[in-house]
C-alpha cells in the first residue's frame, strides 16, 4: 500500500513542503503521526535529496558537451526515498538516464 512523504523545502521561512506519494515497504520511512495515518516525514530536505542529481546531470551534460552536438537532452528518472533522498529508478536492471544530442547542419554556405 502506498503512504505520503513529506519532504521539506530549503525555502526563506522553512515551511514549504512537498509531498509524494511511496511505497509503504521503503527503508527509511518514519511514522509521523499516530498509528494508522499514513504520512511519512523524509529524513532530508528536497534540495539535498536531488543535489547528488543535479551533480550527476552536470558532469553527464559536460561529458556530452564535449561532442560539440547543437542540442543535448538529459533524461533521469528520479524516485524520492525515505532515506537515501532522490535515486535515479531503474529502466530493466539498469539506472535510467536518457541522453538525446542533436547536430544541425549549416545552410549559411560558409
Amino acid at each position: 500500500m502506498a503512504e505520503l512523504l513529506r519532504i521539506a523545502m530549503d525555502d526563506e521561512d522553512g515551511s514549504a513542503q512537498l509531498v509524494v506519494e511511496v511505497e509503504d515497504d521503503e527503508p527509511g520511512m518514519v511514522r509521523a503521526s499516530r498509528v494508522g495515518d499514513r504520512m511519512r516525514e523524509a529524513s532530508v530536505s528536497l534540495e539535498e535529496a536531488l543535489a547528488p542529481i543535479r551533480r550527476a546531470a552536470e558532469t553527464t551534460l559536460r561529458t556530452f558537451q564535449a561532442a560539440q552536438p547543437t542540442t543535448v537532452e538529459l533524461e533521469f528518472g528520479v524516485k524520492l526515498n525515505a532515506s537515501a533522498g532522490a535515486v535515479l529508478t531503474k529502466a530493466g536492471v539498469e539506472g535510467h538516464i536518457v541522453v538525446k544530442l542533436g547536430w544541425e547542419k549549416n545552410h549559411s554556405g560558409a
